[in-house]
Parts: C-alpha cells; structure tokens; sequence
C-alpha cells in the first residue's frame, strides 16, 4: 500500500475482531457440549480456551493505539465474559475433581472461581448501563451455582473428609482445547483468479463477495459529463416545455372562469328558487361566528389594544420629559456645579427607538381605520348573512322560469358541456404530467454514451473526448419527449377553443337574463357570496391587527422599563450631587 492503513485496519484493531470471532465460535461448541452433557474434563478444557480468547481480544481492543476504535460498553462485555468463562472453567474443573475424589483440590478451585464471579461482579456494577441483561443474568446464574457448591463441599470436607486444600497457586493449569481456527476465505485470501475469471466473463453476473474488478466500470470524465449535459437538458424540457405550461393552462382556465363568476352563475341556476349550497354553508359559517355583531366586537378590542400601547408609549415619553425638565431646573440653580452630561445627550438613543414605535403605531392606526372603513361599507350585506334560513330565502328574489327562454337554457347547458370537457382536459394533464416524469426518471442514455464512448476510441484509446461529440445522441434521444410536448400544444389549442365557447355562451346567456328576475338573483347571490369573502377577509385582518398589538405590547414594555430605568439613575445621581 502506498499510506499506512486506518487504525480500523490496524493490527490490533482486527486482530480484536479475529478473537472477539474465535471466542464466540468457541462459545458455541462449548454450549453444544453442555447441552449434549460431556464430561465436566472436557467442558472445563473448552471454557478456559474461550476465556483465553476474550482475554486476547480485550488486550488488543484497550491498547492504545486503538483507543478510541470501539465504544467502551464492548471493552467491558469482552472483560467480563473472560471473567465467566474462567470461573465456569474452574467450576467445571472442580467437579471433576469431586468425581475424582480430589476434595481438597475441588473445594481451592471453587474458592477460585468464587473470587473471579466477585471481580466480574465489581465490574458490573461499576459499569452496569454498558452491559447487556443476558450477560448480567448468565453471570449471576453461575456466581448462584458456585455459591452452592462451595458451602456443599466445605461443610463436607469440614466434616466428613478434613482433606488439605491447596493454595490457588499450586493448582495445575487447565489444559486448553481449541476447536477453532481464523481462516481468511478465498475471496480475501487470494483474490486474483477470481477476479482475473470474473474480467474475462463479460457475460456472467460479478462475484458476490468482491463484484467487479476495480475500475472496470471507469469511464472517460467527458462521458459524465455528457450525461449531466443531457440530464440538464431532460429535465429542463420536461419541467419547462411540459409541467410548467400545463400549469400555466391550467391557471389561465381557473381564472377566466373565476372573472366570469361561473360557479355562482351555474349554482344560481341551478335553484330557481331556494338557496344554493354554498351560500347556506356561507352563512352558516358566519351566523355560528357571530357575524356581524362580532367583527365589531373584534374592532373595539383591537381599539383597545392600540389605546394601550399608545398609551404605554406616552407614558415612556412622559418619563424622559420630566427627567429632562428636573435636570434642566437644576442645571440652571446650580449652574456650573451641576458638571453632567444632558439629558438630550444621553437619551438620544432612547427618543429614536420611541420614534420608531409612535411610527408603527400610527401605520397601524391607519390600516385600522381603512378596515374600519370596509366593515362599515359591508356590514349591512353581512348582517343579511346572520338571517336564519327562511329570512335569507325571502331576501333573494326568485325566478320562476317564465321569463327565461329557450335560448337562455341553451346557453347554460353549453357552458355546463363546456366546463365537463374542460374537466376532462385537466385530468389528461394530470396523467400526462405523472406519465412525463415516470419517463424521465427511467431515461437513462448512460449504455448509449459508454457505446459511442466505445466506438470515438476504438481505433485509439488516447483519442480525447469531449461532450460536443455527443450532441447527435442528445437529440436522437430527446425526441422520446416530442410526443408530450405536441400534446401540450394541443391542449392549449383546444383550450382557447373552448374558453371562446364559454365566453361567447356566458355573454349570451347574459343577454337574456339582464332584464328578467334571473340576472336580479343572480346579482343577489354574487352580493352574498361577496359578502362572505369581505367577512372573512375582515376577520382576519381584526385577528392579525389584535395579534399585532399583543405583540408590540410587549416591545413597549420594554422600551417603557428602559426609560424608567434611566430616569431612576439619573435621580440616584442628582440626589448625590446635591449632597
């Protein structure tokens, strides 16, 4: 390698790895051969090699070079599990001596295993967030079975067999079984053959473990290049030539059908007699807000509030006028002696922040009085919108169809046709932006580029190449979207066909109606309907402007306690000088 690895491929960081590894593999013959009742020999000879283990991988994870690699909750998991395959080693060791009749040697090696259990134990405890409960739980289940044991064979030997026991560093050491190796598979191991096998089968899926050579997929960086050229391209066509003048379309029909007021037109016509929909929900909504009653009810709180901030303010203002006007008075009885700086001086800074606060609230004094000025205008209108049900009917003027002829209902069912078609055409346009953006999301030219790439160099691999020279195949390929874009053309030819219809119907069906009950209703409902949108619209500027005030309130607060705060001091101060 041409730089030293990361301290994660360092040696003691892997060599972590590869006995953390045998320790478990280990572990796992070891609970086979507890399962399947072995000798106790046997399992103590497999428990010592796991522990050995644990102990290598610990001593690897805590050196220093290493430190910092791997989080200290595994440095004290490996710790302790060292620990309980040691004391199960001794453990399991023991009994085999008390099979042996070896009293003496069974009653040490329990003693001995009972204070490994303490140690890991201390650990525990010390650390017992960063453990795992089954580890906790297994470790206590064998400190329990050593506990047992150890009071069995001492009253035993205290009684009956009064055999020496002998010190722990006498004890023969348990003799180890490994049943693990660490074996590199032939993928890491040597890797060559198999990637030199997998480079020469162009046609065979890559290896599952090391995949393609390296590099193999490099491509020259005109090629990417010339792919971003053309996914700029792509989307730029598709979000400009094809979402964007839908949209466009479609905003411009909203709109002519809105300044032609057709909802209302074809719900007025709809109910003769009665009340549409719409204008009930309408005056519902307003007679369960309060109507009329409660925007001024929204207005004299809103007064209120700009009373009191203005009132706030002049109170701050009145402050620094009167520390002004004491510090004046005593300017001129002492004269000379009276050496501070001026009132004018010091609170220059204060006066124009007040300023700026006298101004923003006469801005928005002025935008109440012009909100004032619109619910006076339409209060009476609204107020018709707080009528109960049968009182609003009676305010509308009905058309009982006698004065309507047949042209007028031709003109309306041609423009209820026309919207039906235009309804038709919005969702095409929807389908054809969904069907737009699937094609471009699964356009990809990148086989196309890495084919001509292929054939620029074919008769020299130095030859340069440059995005230019994939021009052809930018537009070879963006034809694929020629089809959505005359689609989009046809749809903002049929449209302005038929926004002409509707407003060649809507201008007849109007001539017959100006002089019969019809166009009266009509223009009755559009009142109402105008009515609900000046109540909300009101509404909610009473709403912001009380907000406004409550929150301005609080800046005048603190403007006011600042100016209080500097009148206090400068009378601590003059009580001082006069002194």
């Amino acid at each position: 390698m041409r730089i030293a690895p990361t301290i994660d491929l360092s040696t003691y960081a892997l060599q972590t790895l590869i006995h953390l590894m045998l320790a478990q593999a280990q572990e796992c013959v070891w609970q086979k051969a507890a399962m399947d009742q072995l000798r106790d020999g046997t399992i103590a000879r497999l428990a010592i090699k796991i522990s050995e283990f644990y102990d290598a991988a610990y001593e690897f994870a805590s050196n220093s070079f290493v430190q910092n690699v791997y989080p200290k909750s595994w440095l004290i998991h490996v710790q302790v599990k060292a620990f309980h395959f040691k004391a199960a080693a001794q453990f399991r060791k023991s009994c085999e001596c008390l099979s042996l009749d070896k009293y003496g040697e069974e009653l040490a090696r329990l003693h001995f295993a009972s204070d490994i259990v303490k140690r890991a134990s201390e650990i525990i405890k010390a650390n017992q967030k960063l453990l795992s409960i089954p580890v906790v739980n297994d470790l206590k289940s064998l400190q329990q079975i050593i506990s047992t044991n150890l009071a069995r064979a001492q009253k035993d030997n205290d009684v009956i067999y009064l055999a020496r026991v002998p010190p722990v560093s006498s004890l023969q050491p348990i003799l180890k079984t490994q049943m693990v190796k660490a074996t590199a598979p032939p993928e890491i191991s040597d890797p060559v053959p198999l990637m030199l096998n997998n480079e020469s089968s162009l046609d065979t899926p890559p290896h599952p473990i090391i995949g393609l050579p390296l590099f193999q997929k490099l491509v020259p960086f005109a090629v990417h290049q010339a792919a971003s050229v053309y996914v700029d391209r792509k989307e730029r066509l598709v979000k400009e030539d094809i979402i964007a003048k839908l949209e466009e379309l479609t905003g411009v029909y909203h709109s002519s059908v809105e300044s032609l007021n057709l909802p209302t037109l074809l719900a007025t016509a709809e109910h003769t007699t009665g009340l549409p929909e719409s204008i009930l929900r309408q005056a519902a909504e307003v007679r369960s807000e309060g109507g009329i009653q409660a925007l001024y009810n929204m207005w004299e709180q809103v007064q209120k509030a700009s009373s009191r901030n203005a009132n706030i303010l002049e109170e701050a203002f009145n402050a620094l006028d009167e520390e002004q006007e004491t510090d004046e008075a005593l300017r001129s009885k002492y004269t000379s002696a009276w050496n501070r700086p001026e009132s004018t001086t010091l609170t220059r800074q204060l006066v124009a922040q007040g300023q700026k606060h006298r101004h923003t609230i006469t801005s928005a004094q002025k935008a109440d009085a012009i909100v004032k000025s619109r619910l006076d205008t339409w209060s009476k209108i609204i107020s018709i919108l707080t009528l109960t049900r049968e009182e609003l009917e009676e305010s509308i003027p009905s058309d009982d169809g006698t004065e309507n002829g047949k042209s007028q209902q031709d003109s309306l069912l041609r423009i209820k046709r026309l919207i039906e078609d235009m309804n038709q055409h919005l969702r095409i346009r929807r389908d054809l932006i969904d069907q737009a953006k699937k094609a471009a999301n699964a356009d990809d030219i990148s086989p196309a580029l890495l084919k001509k790439a292929a054939e620029l160099t074919a008769k020299s691999p130095t030859v340069k190449i440059e995005a230019a020279q994939f021009e052809d195949l930018f537009i070879v390929n963006l034809r694929k979207y020629d089809s959505f874009v005359m689609t989009v053309d046809k749809e903002d030819e049929q449209q302005s066909i038929i926004l002409r219809q509707l407003n060649d119907a809507y201008h007849q069906y109007m001539t017959g109606t100006s002089n019969n009950g019809s166009a009266k209703r009509e223009k009755a409902l559009q009142n109402l309907h105008q009515a609900y949108l000046k109540y909300k619209e009101i509404r909610t500027n009473l709403s912001e402007g009380l907000k406004f005030y409550t929150e301005h309130a609080k800046g005048l607060k603190s403007f006011c306690d600042a100016c209080k705060d500097y009148c206090h001091r400068r009378q601590l101060e003059s009580e001082q000088m006069i002194r």
